[in-house]
């Protein structure tokens, strides 16, 4: 079987249109392993929660993702699922392959503070992952390299953290774990919220002081489950602790 594995509506594509050609688009980046999506309730419930996507079409992405995974049991997959419209039609893809990681990414991820910064809403935020993400790649940019032991670290307008450009981020500090408020800006993940079921988690208003007094810092998403963070380029460094260790365990004990 060749990989990628491309879909549109169900049935088989040699190519994907471009992000921006989706219209009012959304992303899921999901894990498929051992057969099943782990996470998808929690991914289909981030959807429901644009109040764009229908059950009907759900349950039908929700049937085509079972058997797909379904078939390919043996292998740790990388799915992204895009929904939005296209030419003013329904539309849905997806995109399936093998995860693979850097030499070194178990022992911990280099964050690098961005000059970009996250818009704030007034509005309830319903920490969606839009394809709309021309501030996310203009943050990509700053970082010294695009690979996965590197990630930008951003604020808010209001110089509050909010998250990583791939992660949700988990600070641990005085007994208590701690995670940016993201009732503003931010997108929801749902290893944090899968987490934050498992785990007491405060959520709060938070800033680089809080990230420099942090005695462990980690970074959360679907795919990787886990990760240490070991410093912030040019300021803070950190030691992965038993604090994100027993998280890490927690994941491939009860999810993967």
């Amino acid at each position: 079987m060749d990989f990628p594995l491309l879909f549109i509506g169900g049935q088989i594509a040699e190519s994907l249109p471009a992000d921006k050609q989706i219209e009012c688009g959304l992303l899921e980046t999901m894990r498929g392993t051992t057969g099943k999506v782990p996470l998808w309730p929690y991914h289909r419930a981030r959807l429901e929660r644009s109040g764009r996507v229908g059950g009907p079409l759900l349950d039908l992405i929700e049937t085509f993702l079972g058997r797909c995974i379904t078939s390919l049991p043996d292998r740790e997959l990388r799915l992204r699922l895009r929904v939005g419209s296209l030419h003013g039609a329904a539309y849905w893809d997806l995109r399936i392959e093998p995860i693979s990681a850097p030499a070194g990414l178990d022992r911990g991820v280099t964050l690098h503070l961005c000059q970009t910064r996250l818009p704030r809403v007034e509005t309830a935020n319903p920490g969606c992952k839009e394809l709309a993400r021309s501030r996310y790649n203009r943050a990509m940019q700053e970082l010294p390299s695009s690979d996965l032991l590197h990630d930008g670290l951003l604020l808010d307008e209001q110089g509050c953290l909010v998250e990583t450009l791939r992660c949700n981020l988990l600070l641990w500090h005085g007994g208590q774990w701690f995670t940016p408020d993201l009732s503003h800006c931010g997108v929801r993940g749902v290893m944090r919220d899968w987490l934050s079921e498992r785990v007491p988690i405060v959520e709060t208003a938070l800033g680089l002081e809080n990230l420099a007094e942090a005695e462990e810092v980690a970074v959360c998403n679907s795919v990787r489950a886990v990760l240490p963070v070991r410093a912030l380029a040019g300021s803070n460094s950190w030691q992965p602790g038993p604090h994100t260790h027993r998280l890490q365990n927690l994941v491939t004990e009860e999810l993967w």
